[in-house]
């Protein structure tokens, strides 16, 4: 996945919002505070090899990515969860994981920019 391909479609968002930026930017100050936790467990549980706690960490992080309308990482996200709880295709977990970290990257800035401009819009 390249990361200009990154996107990061916030409509659903807006609809559950009813448009209130101040919630709205709420939801993306939660997601980027939680996320790098749910990470690291994810990279915790891949190192130790520990395929329940890879398909809870993957389950955890999925809906967030589609709240954010980030379909393409949610997709991801949700392969590397159906690998675990099947306990199959561990280099395919690793490998999408690893792609995962740049790509998360590429959002977590993406996102703090379109909090941004809700700020911006809200003054």
């Amino acid at each position: 996945m390249d990361n200009n391909q990154i996107i990061i479609d916030l409509s659903y968002l807006r609809e559950v919002a009813s448009e209130n930026t101040e919630f709205m930017v709420e939801m993306i100050d939660i997601f980027l505070d939680q996320t790098p936790g749910y990470l690291s467990s994810l990279n915790d549980a891949i190192e130790s090899k520990n395929w329940q706690k890879i398909a809870e960490s993957a389950h955890k992080i999925k809906p967030t990515l589609g709240f954010m309308g980030i379909e393409s990482a949610r997709e991801t996200m949700a392969e590397i969860e159906l690998n675990a709880s099947k306990q199959e295709d561990f280099e395919n977990i690793v490998l999408k994981y690893n792609q995962m970290q740049e790509v998360f990257k590429t959002i977590f800035i993406k996102l703090e920019e379109k909090k941004q401009e809700l700020l911006a819009q809200d003054n």
